[in-house]
Order: C-alpha cells, then sequence, then structure tokens
C-alpha cells in the first residue's frame, strides 16, 4: 500500500469516527413522547424522537437499549420483530429475546437458540455459535465446525476445519497452526504463511518472522530474515522516501 493511499485511509477512518455518535446516550420520555439523545464530534448534542413509542410503558433497559409494552429501540431506530417482553442484554451492543439475537439492532438469524453461546463480543465484532452455524456480527458462516470455534484476533476465528476472516473462509489457512503474531497485531501465521488480515504476505519467512508495532502510516512494521514489512508489503526504505 502507498503512502499516499495509507493516508487516505487512515483519514477516511478519522472522517467517519467523527460522524458518529461519541457520547453516552439516554432516554428521555418527555410528556406523551419519548426520545434518545446522544452527542457527536462533528453536530454536538442531537435528539431523535421514537416514533410510535408510547410513553406510559417505556423503560430504559440500558442507555443504548430501550422498550416499551409493545416495541424495542437500539439507539433511535425500532428492532424490527423482538420481543419486549424477553429482551435481555449481552453486552453492548449485543442483546437478545427468547427468539433471536440482535447485533447492533439487527437480526443475527440464530438458528438454535438453546445451543447458543457468545464467543466474543465488543464494540465492532461478535463471534457466536449454535449447534449448526458459525454466527459473525449479522452474517451466518455455514460449513464450520460450531463446537470447536475460538476467536484468534478480533476479525479473524479459527475451528477444526478453517480459519475465518469476518464471515469469508480464509482459503490456503491452516486451522490446526493457525495463530496471531501478537497483542494488537494485524499480522498472524500459520506453518505456511504469514498473513496480514486475510491477505498472505508473500515472501515472508515463517520461523523468523516477527512483528514491530501495530501497523502506522509510515515505516515498518514487521521483519524476518530476508524482509521489514509495512503494512503486509515489503518495505524498501528507498522506495519510501520523500
Amino acid at each position: 500500500m502507498e503512502k499516499s493511499h495509507r493516508v487516505a485511509l487512515l483519514t477516511a477512518l478519522f472522517c467517519a469516527f467523527l460522524l458518529t455518535s461519541c457520547g453516552d446516550g439516554k432516554y428521555e420520555v418527555k410528556g406523551d413522547g419519548v426520545y434518545y439523545t446522544y452527542w457527536t464530534f462533528s453536530f454536538g448534542n442531537q435528539e431523535e424522537e421514537l416514533k410510535g413509542a408510547d410513553a406510559a410503558t417505556f423503560e430504559s433497559v440500558k442507555d443504548w437499549l430501550g422498550r416499551d409494552h409493545q416495541h424495542v429501540w437500539y439507539k433511535e431506530s425500532l428492532v424490527e420483530g423482538a420481543e419486549p417482553a424477553s429482551v435481555k442484554v449481552d453486552d453492548y451492543p449485543l442483546f437478545h429475546d427468547k427468539r433471536d439475537y440482535y447485533f447492533e439492532g439487527k437480526p443475527v438469524h440464530v438458528a438454535d437458540m438453546a445451543s447458543m453461546r457468545v464467543i466474543e463480543i465488543s464494540r465492532d465484532e461478535f463471534w457466536g455459535a449454535d449447534s449448526r452455524y458459525i454466527y459473525f456480527n449479522n452474517s451466518r458462516i455455514e460449513g464450520g465446525d460450531p463446537a470447536t470455534l475460538e476467536v484468534v484476533t478480533s476479525y479473524i476465528a479459527k475451528d477444526s476445519r478453517h480459519v475465518y476472516y469476518c464471515d469469508s473462509i480464509m482459503a490456503d489457512a491452516d486451522p490446526a497452526t493457525f495463530e496471531s503474531c501478537g497483542k494488537f497485531s494485524a499480522y498472524c501465521k500459520d506453518k505456511n504463511h504469514v498473513w496480514f488480515c486475510s491477505e498472505k504476505v508473500e515472501g515472508a519467512d515463517v520461523e523468523t518472522f516477527k512483528t514491530k508495532f501495530f501497523p502506522k502510516t509510515d515505516g515498518p512494521d514487521a521483519e524476518d530474515k530476508n524482509h521489514k514489512y509495512s503494512w503486509g508489503k515489503i518495505y524498501e526504505e528507498s522506495e519510501n522516501e520523500e
């Protein structure tokens, strides 16, 4: 990845962050109306009315999850199909009722609620498994071995059959030997390859490969006996000079 592209990517991610809700939201009942208020870097305090909410029966389950006698809301958004009487919080932004799990207010479509297990949950990703399928965020993964699922890094997991990047199988990855190259690192390796996220690091020597720090805009972030690497590519200092 060229320096200009790395800068553009980081800039885009930063801009997206500015437009998201950054402060803790909360629900407020005002007369006959119910409102969700929150704060963003870009626009400050915001207030959204929950259309159709019944103020008399509304309650805040969490500062990001509310319900009345008929409906459930994730922040300011109505959660279609959720049952308010049985809704329970797992950890932000995951909750469930007796029929399904919901990530960021959208259904996961769990096949077997009785055997459903939450493997890992963070603000950005959720891994789960029941007796039939593996789940990543709101996607169902078929063809895996749910009983042996384990998380390697935030967006990578493996079972006895496959390694997964989000909801996709990583071709050629060996689950038996696949491991992270370090905490907070985007690099992983197995007995045959080094990986940056879901892409092979071409030419990398598995035995001597070591990460130096988390990928940044400029400079090497890993090395082996043959090369230095930046963002999963061979780093040549002469090519990266201003």
